[in-house]
């Protein structure tokens, strides 16, 4: 499940970088197309100069203030995933998100201030030929920058945000492609089961006093690092732990998601890792 989660990591940065990529080539030659049919405004050296000084300013500012606020948000997304560790894959994939997003933000951030400098540049050194194509390419570097920042805004500042990528989880983990609705309970007391079992067996591996299953739950030790201390005691074969961890994902995801949908497949998979657990630990 790690390897699918940090597939889907990229993934998501890709689509970011290649939406991105797609804004900006768009707007650079809508902007040369409007240049060269008609253009819109005619700025004289005076304005140019001082035009893009200023948005070199703002722009660098603006940077500035968002990466500011994505730290404090990513200290936040910590602090919610240390409390509740159901969260963890969530988290991870807001985090992956957010982190494309800023990449793509410092890009277009670097690309537009170099080309305002340009613009500058080449207008005080009379370099007629190119200064229009600089100008409409900064132009579209700059809109390009400011709508991944309020995309970006938009999307921390959903209040769904949580719901949104835990469906996206559970899409990504989800069996049953016919999408055939399964018993919600029964899958859910199949994991408690299986979530007593990881803490029983796992956590008295872990610490030395512990005497009940009270005390193990006291330790707060997360599940995947139960089935994790399993397999390096060998208890579990690989295959058991990758099941195991894909399992606890996907009920993660639909505890907070904004559909509770199992399917008929997922309860299946559920029944018979409870039993394949119970027979590699010994428990009756």
């Amino acid at each position: 499940m790690i390897d699918t989660l940090q597939k889907f990591q990229r993934l998501v940065i890709t689509r970011n970088a290649s939406r991105n990529l797609t804004i900006w080539l768009a707007l650079s030659i809508i902007s040369v197309v409007v240049y060269w049919i008609r253009p819109l405004f005619f700025l004289n050296e005076n304005q140019i100069l001082y035009l893009f000084s200023s948005a070199s300013q703002v722009i660098a500012a603006i940077f500035g203030l968002i990466i500011t606020g994505y730290i404090f948000l990513r200290n936040e997304l910590d602090r919610k995933a240390e409390k509740d560790e159901t969260l963890e894959e969530v988290i991870s994939i807001l985090k992956s998100e957010y982190f494309g997003s800023i990449i793509g933000i410092s890009i277009t951030t670097i690309v537009s201030i170099a080309l305002c400098f340009l613009v500058i540049v080449s207008e005080t050194n009379h370099f007629f030929g190119i200064v229009p194509f600089l100008i409409n390419f900064s132009v579209a570097t700059i809109l390009t920058a400011l709508f991944i920042i309020v995309s970006f805004v938009v999307r921390i500042l959903n209040p769904n945000s949580i719901e949104i990528a835990s469906n996206l989880l559970r899409k990504n983990t989800t069996k049953d492609n016919a999408n055939e609705s399964g018993s919600l309970e029964e899958f859910l007391k199949t994991f408690n089961e299986i979530d007593y079992i990881l803490e029983k067996y796992g956590t008295s591996l872990l610490f030395s006093d512990i005497t009940d299953i009270d005390s193990a739950r006291r330790k707060r030790v997360p599940k995947t690092k139960l089935v994790y201390i399993l397999f390096n005691e060998e208890r579990i074969d690989s295959e058991l732990k990758n099941n195991l961890i894909e399992l606890i994902s996907l009920r993660n995801s639909v505890v907070h998601g904004t559909d509770m949908f199992v399917s008929v497949k997922d309860v299946e998979i559920a029944k018979d890792l409870l039993e394949r657990l119970k027979i590699a630990l010994g428990v009756r």
